[in-house]
């Protein structure tokens, strides 16, 4: 949004938009959203998107203080499969915490949070957006897709966090 004096209005710093997750079974969506989101921002320069196996490969990125952080995550038990929830750190479900901590992935996303809250990184703000997963969906199981209606969803609300809107 452009302000009177001509300024821009976007929020200052980067920010990085990460899809958790792997290219098994329901852990997939956050990848898939991030290939999603990846074409659909490659005009702008004001972020980066990636995929990351698990919370802590964030930091393999030179973050700093004032930059943003958006990750997209698979969710069970928030509603039917393809629905969109946006939680600040303090936020996750107990379901997000309980999912993570039975993963390989080392340190979870609650612990992920905690260390970059302590490392004073992403001072720009942070927001988690969950995709529920459908039921029974596994790492043996045919990976979900990430539904056209969803993709259209996810794209406007990721607009909207990136835009200061």
């Amino acid at each position: 949004m452009a302000r009177q004096d001509g300024a821009d209005d976007r929020p200052v710093g980067h920010a990085y938009l990460f899809g958790l997750g792997s290219p098994h079974g329901g852990d997939r969506l956050g990848w898939l959203a991030a290939d999603e989101l990846r074409e659909a921002l490659a005009g702008r320069d004001d972020v980066s998107v990636d995929c990351l196996a698990q919370p802590v490969d964030l930091f393999l990125h030179a973050a700093t203080a004032s930059d943003r952080l958006l990750l997209v995550d698979a969710m069970r038990g928030q509603g039917p499969p393809g629905t969109l929830r946006g939680f600040a750190p303090g936020e996750l479900p107990e379901t997000a915490a309980s999912l993570s901590s039975l993963s390989s992935h080392g340190l979870d996303l609650a612990g992920t949070l905690a260390l970059v809250d302590a490392l004073g990184l992403f001072q720009g703000g942070i927001r988690i957006i969950g995709i529920e997963m459908p039921a029974g969906t596994g790492p043996d199981t045919t990976p979900p897709r990430l539904g056209k209606a969803t993709a259209r969803r996810l794209r406007e609300v990721v607009l909207s966090w990136l835009d200061g809107r």
